[in-house]
C-alpha cells in the first residue's frame, strides 16, 4: 500500500525514492536562507491515531504484542472507519501509518531511520536536541535534515535504546561510548550533559554493504592504478604498513582495500575496539575488544572483564597469524605489534598522524614508547589526506612513504616518498622504491622483475574498469583467480589491451 505520494519537482537539487510509496529525500535549496537541506519525507500520521500508536509501542517495550497490529481487536481497528467510539474511526491506510510509525521506532532506528537507509548519505550527527540533525552526502557535504528530536529526555531515550539494542550499555557511570548498530553503522554517543555542554549527541558513520575495492577507489580517483598495483605487490610478498592521516581521510577504506590483496591461504588476524575490517577470505578471524564494569584494578587499571587491544593482540599471536591488522593503533599495542613485525609476521594499521615525520614522533612519544630500533620494522606509511579541487573536498592518498633507514644514534630516518600528489589532482613517482628491492632481495628476484609484476598488475587493474568489471565480487573473484592460476588471469587481461 502506498502510504504517502511525492513527486521530484525542479527546485529539486536531488530527490530519492528509499522505500517505495513510504520514504523519499530530497535535497534543495532554501530560498530564504540560500542554504541547501535536506528533506526526509514520510507518511504524515493523524493526530488522532497518536494514543493507538503510543499504546502498541508501549505494548511492544513492555514485551507484549510483537507484531504490531496483526492482531488488533475490530473494536480498534474502526472497521473502515464505522467504529461506536469517534475517535476510532480511521481507515486500512491509517493503519498502515500506525503500523510504519510502531514498526520504525520499534523494530529500527526511529526517527533516523530513513537517514540509515538513504545510500546518498554517508554520516549522521545530532549535537542536541532541539536542533536540525546534519548528514554528510559527497556532493554536498554535511547539510542540515528536517529531523529533530524535541527534547533531552526524547534524545536520551532513542540514545539509549539505540546503544541497547547494538549489545552494550550507556548510564550516567559511562556516559559515552563507541559501538557498532545491528546494521553495522559505527556510532558514537553520549547522553546527558556529563560530556558535552549541549547536551546528549551522537555521530553515526554509516555502514557500506560492500567495502570498497581498489578498483572504486581508483575510479574515485583516491590513487592510481599505478598506486594500487605496487600497493598489490607489497602485500603479496608481505610489508609492513600503517595507514596514516586526519580525521575522516578515509584511513579504514583504504587499509580494507589493500587487505584484498592478501592472499586467501594466508592466515589474517583483525583487532578492532568496533568492527569495521570486512574481508572476504575463509582463514581470517575478527577480534573485537570489550569494555568491563566497575571500578578500575588498582594493579591493572582496567575494569573487571575487559579485554583490551594489547590482551586481544597478545593473543593473536599463539595462532601463528601471517597478517595482523590493529584497526587503530593508540596505546601499549603498539609496542607488541612492532615486534611482531621484526620477527617475520606482517602486520598492517592505522594511525591518525598527518605525514610520517609526525607518524614517527608519536610513534616514539608516550604513551606509545616504540624504540627507534623497532620502528626500522615499518616497510611504508600510505599518508591520507583530504582535498579541495574545483571547490570539492576529496580524499586522496598524499603519499607513499618507505621506510629505508632508521639511526638509532642520531635520530635520523630516511625516507622515500615512492609515490605523491600533485597540485593538479594527479600522482607522481619518484622512479625508485625500496620496497621492491627489499623484496627481490628476499626472495632472490631481480628489481627489474618486481618493477614488470607492478606493470602486470596495473594493467589487470585498468583493464577491469574498461571492462567495467567492478563489483566487489568480480574484484575478489579475480584477486583469488589471481593467485590460483595467475599466468590464466594475465593472459585473459592481455586480450584486452
Amino acid at each position: 500500500m502506498t502510504l504517502v505520494r511525492v513527486e521530484r519537482s525542479d527546485e529539486d537539487l536531488s530527490f530519492r525514492e528509499i522505500e517505495a510509496g513510504t520514504i523519499y529525500s530530497r535535497i534543495l535549496r532554501d530560498p530564504l536562507y540560500n542554504k541547501i537541506t535536506y528533506e526526509l519525507i514520510e507518511p504524515q500520521i493523524d493526530p488522532k491515531l497518536e494514543p493507538i500508536y503510543r499504546k502498541y509501542v508501549r505494548d511492544f517495550m513492555n514485551g507484549g504484542n510483537r507484531k504490531p497490529f496483526d492482531n488488533i481487536p475490530d473494536q480498534d481497528k474502526g472497521k473502515r472507519g464505522k467504529s461506536d467510539s469517534p475517535e476510532l474511526q480511521f481507515t486500512p491506510l491509517d493503519i498502515e501509518i500506525v503500523r510504519y510509525y510502531v514498526r520504525r521506532d520499534t523494530l529500527k532506528y526511529g526517527k533516523i531511520t530513513g537517514l540509515l537507509l538513504d545510500p546518498d548519505v554517508e554520516d549522521i550527527s545530532c549535537e542536541g536536541s532541539n536542533k536540525h540533525i546534519y548528514v554528510f552526502t559527497k556532493e554536498f557535504g554535511y547539510i542540515p535534515t528536517n529531523v529533530v528530536f524535541k527534547d533531552d529526555e526524547d534524545l536520551n531515550f532513542f540514545i539509549r535504546k539505540i546503544i541497547q539494542d547494538s549489545g552494550k550499555n550507556i548510564s550516567i557511570a559511562d556516559p559515552i561510548i563507541d559501538s557498532t548498530l545491528p546494521d553495522g553503522s559505527r556510532i558514537q554517543a553520549s547522553i546527558g550533559n556529563y560530556v558535552t555542554a549541549s547536551g546528549p549527541a551522537f555521530s553515526i558513520r554509516k555502514f557500506r554493504k560492500e567495502p570498497f575495492t581498489p578498483v572504486d577507489l581508483i575510479r574515485l580517483g583516491t590513487a592510481s592504478t599505478e598506486i594500487f598495483a605496487y600497493l598489490w605487490v607489497c602485500i603479496e610478498y608481505g610489508s609492513n604498513i600503517i595507514v596514516t592521516g586526519g580525521t575522516a581521510s578515509g584511513k579504514t577504506v583504504m587499509l580494507n582495500s589493500i587487505l584484498l590483496f592478501i592472499p586467501q591461504n594466508l592466515k589474517i588476524i583483525t583487532i578492532e575496539d568496533t568492527r569495521e575490517l570486512r574481508l572476504p577470505h575463509e582463514n581470517w578471524l575478527s577480534l573485537i575488544s570489550r569494555e568491563g564494569t566497575g571500578k578500575n584494578d588498582l594493579e591493572s587499571g582496567k575494569r573487571i572483564g575487559e579485554i583490551d587491544m594489547f590482551d586481544l593482540l597478545t593473543a593473536s599471536l599463539r595462532h601463528r597469524p601471517n597478517y595482523i591488522v590493529i584497526g587503530e593503533v593508540r596505546g601499549r599495542e603498539a609496542f607488541t605489534i612492532f615486534q611482531a613485525m621484526s620477527t617475520g609476521r606482517y602486520g598492517l594499521a592505522t594511525f591518525h598522524a598527518d605525514d610520517i615525520g609526525t607518524l614517527i614522533h608519536r610513534l616514539e612519544a608516550k604513551p606509545i614508547n616504540i624504540p627507534r630500533s623497532l620502528i626500522g620494522s615499518l616497510d611504508a606509511a600510505i599518508v591520507m589526506g583530504n582535498f579541495v579541487f574545483k571547490g570539492e573536498t576529496r580524499r586522496r592518498v598524499k603519499a607513499i612513504s618507505e621506510v629505508m633507514a632508521v639511526d638509532s644514534n642520531h635520530g635520523d630516518t630516511t625516507v622515500n616518498n615512492v609515490y605523491s600528489i600533485n597540485s593538479d589532482d594527479t600522482f607522481r613517482s619518484s622512479g625508485f622504491s625500496y620496497i621492491l628491492e627489499k623484496i627481490g632481495a628476499r626472495y632472490g628476484i631481480p628489481v627489474t622483475v618486481m618493477e614488470r609484476d607492478v606493470r602486470i598488475r596495473k594493467n589487470i587493474l585498468e583493464s577491469m574498469i574498461r571492462q567495467n568489471k567492478i563489483s566487489y565480487k568480480e574484484f575478489t573473484d579475480m584477486i583469488f583467480s589471481f593467485y590460483h592460476d595467475r599466468d590464466a588471469v594475465i593472459e585473459a587481461f592481455q586480450a584486452d589491451r
